[in-house]
């Protein structure tokens, strides 16, 4: 271990310093004068401390108030230490001394030249081939973990184990254990047999406080090999475990891959692959609790929840008989409040649990004023079928109820539960299917490398953006004459007031696609291999801390318009600055573009183009005519886009729970004890990710060692270079 020096330096009269020497917790003062030099300040500390060797140890120095350290290695580093007392006008300086390695790991040849007062060292003429510096690694201190009998450890038994192991690592033995329970603990080395070593260790329990004593230590080891390995037997999935804790509670996906990368980088040590995937699925349970058990937690979590979150709404069904959990429905008071202030629309969808008992998350999701994600509900069930979907509906229906709600638009991706169960619970709120997986279906259905593959979705998109009922004649006459009978038997069961623009029957506010359902299975992504109880839980803490977060940061705007809104209005103000405006009537204008006109009508927030009355924000016409008509374009903006309404959003905050404290809620002598559903683990290694379809584009990789887009990336490339 290296050691630590500092030197300092206090003003003695007119004519001198005072030096203080610290070294190894020791310390010795002496004079400094004027006159003297680097080496006769070597030869000082040397005096003072005589283990020290001629050349072998380095020397930082700090001068107060300044706390930067900087090399003394020469004479005009020693001159630069009085020149800087002169300028900081102080009359003390600290140095830094550091012991060099020894000769045998680095350093041949260092002396100090009293004729040139310099510091030489052969490794510097060695260029490349100079020796690298030793690294300290995070197993230094566990050398010390094991030192002398009557040692206590307040962890018990089990922080024992933990630090022998880790003992043994850093010295470089392993250990069998002679006696090993938990009141009693007799190690000794794994050569006593074979070579005779006589290391061994006593630890028993003292039943007073529940520590472990060492009681009887021999720390010598008579055999021979002892020595630090990158490879050890000693270091288990246990040790991993004690190790990766920290690292899994920031991060719970952490591939156990990068995790061995990091072991090797910051404690020199070699961990197979299964050691390190099984340490850290014993890190996963120390934190999370085993799966089966937090099940038990879902019942004290609902009442907890509603109780510290009034209007809050949390079904749980499970079978009667078995206590078998079935399915759950979750909603926040505050998230129901908060979707009065967004657009009134929700976008649906499910994403796969990849935990052990496996399942699916129905969440629906909303737009803020500032286009961003708030969540409005979500349930937890075993499958994706018009059971389970029917279920969410209902209970959302029932929340729906209990607050004035507008009249709200779905869109979804078309599941066929959905499909079926949508129109008994919703029978008059539309429904919008997603474009984007609509066109993908049709994608599917023709061959690949088909012109047709790539033109059809193409004529499919005219179709759907179409604004008016005449364009849409027009676009569908030409897809159902170029896609023939795959085009037809398509649209047969595909009404067209689900998703095309001219024949919606609802507000969509220009959304055609169901990304923000996306965007919510990215935002619980961390969370869907922990246990049932944490994914719940850490819903409500991300979601929590969002709303805090997205809170504060609306206090800094001073717009009328939301930042993403506010710069989309600039975008299309941008648009037809060019753009001549005639004027028809009070508020009805005409504006002419270099390709045709559009006839805009202020009262009724009208446009021909269509686009003003589908996203509910002027267009460029719009825009243009409002200037020349010497309005303000913010009057036209609807209400939901502006920064009150983000703000309104945000003024319902999820409360925190008095105790997270998982154990078992007692509902009486009849307590209701939930069980996790009958899974059956499917073969081979588990996925992380969903399948992707065919026509989903993936983004190209190129690796930044070799320059070639093959799928593989820097880390992984093994061309020549």
């Amino acid at each position: 271990m290296d050691s630590d020096f500092f030197y300092s330096c206090a003003v003695v009269m007119d004519t001198s310093y005072v030096v203080k020497f610290i070294y190894s917790g020791e310390a010795a003062t002496v004079p400094l004068l004027h006159n003297w030099s680097f080496v006769d300040l070597c030869n000082s500390i040397r005096s003072r401390f005589p283990d020290l060797i001629q050349g072998n140890f380095m020397l930082r120095y700090i001068i107060p108030p300044d706390s930067t350290s900087c090399f003394l290695e020469s004479e005009v580093d020693m001159r630069m230490i009085f020149r800087n007392l002169v300028r900081y006008n102080s009359d003390f300086v600290e140095v830094f001394v550091t012991d060099l390695p020894s000769i045998s790991e680095s350093v041949v040849s260092n002396t100090v030249c009293e004729d040139s007062s310099t510091m030489l060292e052969e490794n510097d003429y060695l260029g490349c081939y100079r020796a690298e510096a030793p690294k300290s690694y995070m197993t230094k201190g566990w050398e010390s973990y094991i030192h002398s009998e009557g040692q206590k450890f307040e962890g018990g038994v089990v922080e024992f184990r933990d630090k022998l192991r880790k003992y043994a690592i850093e010295i470089g033995f392993s250990y069998e254990f002679v006696r090993n329970d938990k009141v009693r603990v007799i190690a000794q080395c794994s050569k006593k047999h074979s070579q005779g070593c006589n290391w061994l260790v006593k630890a028993y329990l003292c039943r007073a406080n529940g520590f472990f004593m060492i009681k009887r230590l021999v720390n010598v080891h008579t055999c021979h090999g002892v020595i630090r390995l990158q490879k050890s037997k000693m270091m288990g999935s246990k040790v991993v475990k004690s190790i990766v804790l920290d690292k899994i509670r920031a991060n719970p996906n952490k591939k156990p891959i990068d995790i061995a990368d990091e072991i090797k980088s910051d404690y020199g040590l070699d961990v197979a692959y299964r050691t390190v995937w099984y340490g850290t699925e014993l890190a996963k349970t120390a934190l999370h609790g085993d799966e089966a058990e937090s099940y038990a937690q879902l019942l004290w979590f609902s009442e907890s929840v509603m109780k510290s979150n009034p209007d809050s709404r949390i079904v749980v069904e499970f079978h009667r008989e078995t206590h078998r959990f079935q399915r759950m429905f979750v909603s926040y008071g505050a998230w129901m409040k908060s979707f009065q202030s967004c657009r009134p629309i929700l976008f649906i969808d499910a994403t796969f649990i990849t935990n052990k008992y496996k399942g699916q998350i129905i969440a629906a999701s909303a737009k803020d004023a500032n286009q961003g994600l708030y969540p409005v509900a979500y349930a937890i069930v075993d499958s994706e079928n018009e059971s389970n979907w029917s279920f969410f509906l209902e209970v959302l229906a029932e929340e729906f109820a209990k607050h004035p709600m507008r009249r709200v638009t779905f869109i979804s991706d078309r599941h066929v539960g959905l499909v079926s169960a949508f129109p008994r619970v919703f029978p008059n709120n539309p429904h919008g299917f997603c474009f984007r997986h609509l066109m993908s279906n049709l994608s599917d259905k023709f061959p690949a490398g088909s012109y047709l593959k790539d033109r059809i979705p193409y004529l499919f998109m005219c179709c759907a953006y179409s604004r008016t009922s005449e364009m849409y004649e027009f676009n569908m006459e030409i897809l159902r004459s170029e896609g023939g009978d795959i085009v037809a038997q398509f649209l047969e069961d595909l009404p067209k007031e689900n998703w095309c623009m001219a024949y919606f029957n609802g507000e969509r506010f220009g959304e055609m696609t169901n990304n923000l359902a996306e965007s919510f299975n990215n935002w619980v992504l961390p969370l869907k291999s922990l246990p049932i109880l944490d994914i719940n839980d850490g819903i409500r803490v991300k979601s929590m801390a969002s709303i805090a977060a997205r809170k504060q940061d609306a206090h800094e705007w001073f717009s009328e318009l939301c930042p993403v809104i506010e710069k989309k209005l600039k975008d299309n103000l941008e648009v037809g600055r060019h753009w001549r405006v005639s004027r028809s009537d009070t508020y009805v204008y005409e504006v002419h573009c270099q390709k045709y006109n559009s006839m805009v009508n202020l009262e009724s927030r009208f446009c021909s183009c269509g686009e003003w009355q589908l996203y509910g924000f002027p267009c460029s016409h719009a825009l243009v005519v409002i200037q020349q008509h010497g309005s303000s374009p913010y009057l036209y903006v609807n209400e939901l886009y502006k920064v009150d309404k983000y703000r309104e959003t945000y003024s319902f905050p999820i409360n925190p729970l008095p105790s997270i404290s998982k154990q078992v809620h007692d509902f009486g002598r009849d307590a209701v004890i939930l069980q996790p559903p009958l899974t059956r683990r499917p073969p081979g290694r588990p996925r992380k990710k969903r399948f992707r379809k065919r026509s989903e584009k993936t983004r190209v990789i190129k690796c930044g060692r070799c320059g070639k887009c093959d799928g593989h990336n820097r880390k992984s490339c093994t061309a020549p270079i």
